[in-house]
């Protein structure tokens, strides 16, 4: 659980943060750009929202002998 905290941690500083300076050269305007990393950031963390609700649900159902 941890590590996948870690890791879309280190996802959002690595590669959405510089993302216009890295992939766009500045070719694009700053809205365009900043409109990207909103959306980008917002869905990798629904995406680890989800996961770890799954990663719960089958914790609980083992620990209570469901499986």
């Amino acid at each position: 659980m941890w590590f996948m905290i870690v890791m879309v941690s280190l996802f959002l500083i690595a590669v959405v943060a510089p993302l216009h300076l890295s992939i766009f050269h500045e070719s694009i305007d700053r809205y365009i750009t900043s409109a990207i990393q909103a959306l980008l950031a917002v869905g990798v963390v629904i995406i680890l929202i989800v996961l770890l609700g799954k990663m719960k649900n089958y914790y609980l159902k083992s620990r209570l002998n469901l499986l």
